[in-house]
């Protein structure tokens, strides 16, 4: 008896559950039509109220959560709406148009966090895209200067794309930034040899060498000012020591002037006055006055 009771009540329970997600899905078909005619407003009031009810199961809840997004953007509330793309995202909505969405609009308004997250996501659940959103990681890494983590996209890209030279440089700028110089040297110098006008990567090699030119001057100097009598022997032997920094002023030039010339960087004006100005070759500094 007491299990013809039990499973009587398994039964009604079966039924309840059954009819509620079928009301669930009409509602949500509802919602669907309501915003294909335009009424975003009413469209995300219901998402709302049927979202409040907990009657939805995960499934119903990222759909709903889509729709609450879709409609919060439309009528420009663009932090609700990245709000309500997130939370689809995280209950892993299979519709690659949320992912999108939450990405294109995380970068537009600049919520950096949400937008590296729904890029993670999205390679998650589309690892077909993972090259496509490896690229654009790069980019985020290192605009935001998380040098890390762009060392280890550019790794991957640069083992994807490896006569990409500005993959290649994205791996020597994340080196030079965590200390690793020589590393980054020789990576701005392959740049070179793939793209001999890349601007950034001879700027990069470039000021590199020209402050390991203008280190030297800087201790010579202070090792000459030092001298309380400096006679002659110590100047010879402070303009000996400044022929080091000027090699490597020499090397610096030709990397300096291609930056410069490309007009991307107006401002290696001024370094082009000071490197002309200690290598002594006034003639040519004058034209960077």
């Amino acid at each position: 008896m007491y299990k013809r009771i039990l499973l009587s009540v398994c039964a009604l329970f079966i039924m309840w559950a059954s009819v509620q997600a079928q009301d669930v899905d009409s509602r949500i078909d509802d919602i669907k039509s309501v915003l294909i005619n335009g009424d975003y407003e009413l469209g995300l009031n219901k998402c709302k109220s049927l979202i409040e009810s907990n009657l939805c199961d995960s499934t119903q809840l990222a759909v709903l959560y889509g729709y609450a997004g879709l409609s919060s953007e439309v009528l420009k509330l663009k932090t609700e709406a990245i709000n309500y793309y997130k939370k689809a995202v995280e209950l892993q909505m299979p519709q690659l148009d949320v992912y999108d969405k939450l990405i294109n609009l995380s970068k537009k308004e600049k919520n950096d966090s949400v937008y590296e997250y729904a890029l993670l996501e999205k390679s998650k659940a589309f690892p077909e895209y993972n090259k496509e959103i490896t690229q654009s990681l790069a980019y985020h890494y290192i605009n935001t200067q998380q040098y890390e983590k762009l060392l280890n996209s550019a790794n991957d890209l640069v083992g994807w794309f490896p006569s990409n030279a500005d993959f290649l440089y994205f791996k020597g700028v994340a080196l030079q930034n965590l200390g690793q110089i020589e590393e980054a040297e020789k990576c701005y110098k392959e740049v070179i040899k793939l793209n001999p006008n890349h601007p950034d990567a001879n700027l990069s090699l470039g000021m590199i060498l020209y402050n390991n030119g203008s280190e030297i001057f800087a201790l010579r100097k202070k090792k000459y000012e030092a001298i309380a009598k400096p006679d002659r022997v110590d100047y010879l032997n402070y303009n000996k020591g400044i022929e080091e920094g000027k090699k490597i002023y020499n090397q610096a030039l030709p990397y300096l002037l291609k930056a410069y010339e490309s007009g991307s960087y107006p401002d290696l004006k001024q370094i082009l006055f000071n490197t002309y100005t200690r290598l002594e070759q006034l003639e040519k500094r004058d034209a960077y006055r």
